[in-house]
């Protein structure tokens, strides 16, 4: 009977001390904000396609890639924005938009399938600038890795001589 009651109170103890460990970190980190929590720190914030702009995206994307690794993407959650290219951030992708350098691909929060493929800068441009041609908001689904595609790049040259040419 002795050892009955040892063993429950050694696993009672067991329970009782691991859910007051975990309960102190989630509070630690509902105190602090997350935004400025330290990267070492075991908790980080997602990014969010809110927290980016074009030229953020591209350059977060092409510094996470790493050759030496299968698996290069980057998670992401949030949908982006209507309007999330502005028309500042125009003359940029274009002048990236032949780019066919490596980049990390994008990976929604939600996948459920992971890719071994990676993207590349001057696909990420064409996405982005089909977007805002169009006037339509920007849906990668939730994996995605493009490419360059000669024949996007000259309708949006095109488009953007066009452009240039009625300012």
């Amino acid at each position: 009977m002795k050892k009955i009651i040892i063993s429950l109170i050694m696993v009672s103890s067991i329970l009782i001390g691991g859910y007051l460990c975990y309960d102190s970190q989630i509070n630690k980190v509902q105190r602090g904000s997350i935004k400025n929590l330290d990267p070492q720190n075991k908790f980080f914030k997602t990014l969010s396609t809110a927290d980016l702009n074009p030229k953020s995206f591209i350059t977060l994307f092409k510094e996470k890639y790493n050759k030496d690794s299968t698996l290069n993407f980057v998670t992401i959650r949030g949908d982006f924005p209507k309007n999330w290219v502005k028309p500042k951030d125009v003359p940029y992708l274009v002048s990236i938009i032949s780019s066919k350098e490596k980049c990390c691909g994008y990976m929604n929060i939600f996948s459920s399938t992971i890719s071994n493929d990676n993207g590349e800068v001057g696909g990420f441009a064409i996405i982005f600038l089909n977007s805002y041609i169009s006037n339509t908001k920007i849906n990668m689904g939730l994996n995605c890795n493009p490419k360059t595609d000669e024949e996007s790049i000259i309708k949006i040259k095109k488009w953007y001589q066009n452009t240039a040419n009625k300012n």
